[in-house]
């Protein structure tokens, strides 16, 4: 989630999410054949230890969650963010040991984390997109797959437009929610909803995905449709999601959203297979920096 305006909003969203938060059956998610052509893919092949690929990703760097009281520090880091040699990229959230709080800069943050994304890099415009991830395991994990307008340093949040493809708190360890937020529905006025699956996410990989073209945008979990919403549901507010958006994954801890961290956690993983970007409808297109 985003920006210090949904720190005021975030703790409502779960409530609006649980009244239509639905139940589809579990699901493996084996790992899907390659389609004849993705418009983009990172399938995270390389050797054990390598940094994300520079030339698509960045890192978001500090603490407090952009005012979600969040309660990791994101840092740049091959230790929180890196392939495990066997085709995944592994975000790492581990526990801050500190000697010296008063003079550590990390002080009061009680994780370090990972928040990686694509602006200045690479963005895309409609299309499926589509990440196969195993959360991470614990009460106060904050694991988020999601988009926000590339015009978002001139045209602030919400106005520049969110997607939350995949957002989930450990508190509610089978669900996953799909949310957007704009001018008029933000925070916990976004557009949301959850589905409940009946195992653990944490137990074995997903595919999250969005379907997304002009005025419309579905969300799916192992090709289940759970959520959608469509310009005219949102008037007479802004549609705000017919341009550029550039991807975010990242791996917070505490906050507004999730609540209070179990505190015999001392490292938690989130693990992504797959990140691949397609043609839906006949829509969708990359662009690059």
């Amino acid at each position: 989630m985003s920006r210090t305006k949904l720190a005021l909003f975030t703790i409502q969203i779960a409530v609006l999410a649980l009244i239509s938060i639905s139940f589809v059956p579990s699901s493996t998610a084996a790992t899907a054949p390659l389609a004849k052509k993705y418009l983009w893919q990172v399938e995270f092949n390389g050797k054990a230890g390598q940094a994300p690929d520079s030339k698509y990703f960045k890192y978001n760097t500090g603490g407090g969650g952009w005012g979600n009281s969040e309660e990791q520090y994101y840092v740049n880091s091959r230790k929180t963010s890196a392939t495990d040699g066997h085709g995944k990229m592994v975000f790492t959230a581990t526990k801050i040991s500190y000697e010296s709080a008063s003079s550590d800069k990390y002080f009061p943050y009680k994780f370090k984390s990972a928040r990686l994304y694509t602006k200045g890099k690479i963005s895309f415009k409609y299309g499926r997109m589509e990440a196969r991830i195993k959360l991470p395991p614990g009460l106060g994990t904050w694991p988020a797959f999601w988009m926000l307008g590339t015009d978002s340093g001139v045209n602030t949040w919400p106005d520049c437009g969110e997607i939350d493809i995949m957002e989930a708190r450990g508190s509610l360890p089978s669900t996953t929610f799909g949310t957007i937020h704009g001018p008029g529905y933000f925070g916990g006025g976004g557009i949301s909803n959850g589905t409940t699956l009946s195992v653990d996410l944490s137990a074995g990989y997903h595919v999250y995905a969005v379907n997304w073209k002009p005025n419309s945008i579905e969300w799916y979990i192992d090709d289940q449709l759970y959520h959608s919403v469509t310009k005219d549901q949102v008037a007479p507010n802004d549609w705000v999601f017919n341009h550029n958006f550039f991807l975010i994954l990242n791996l917070a801890m505490g906050g507004l959203f999730t609540g209070e961290i179990d505190p015999s956690i001392e490292q938690t993983k989130m693990y992504i297979d797959y990140i691949r970007y397609s043609k839906f409808d006949g829509w969708g297109k990359v662009s690059y920096k």
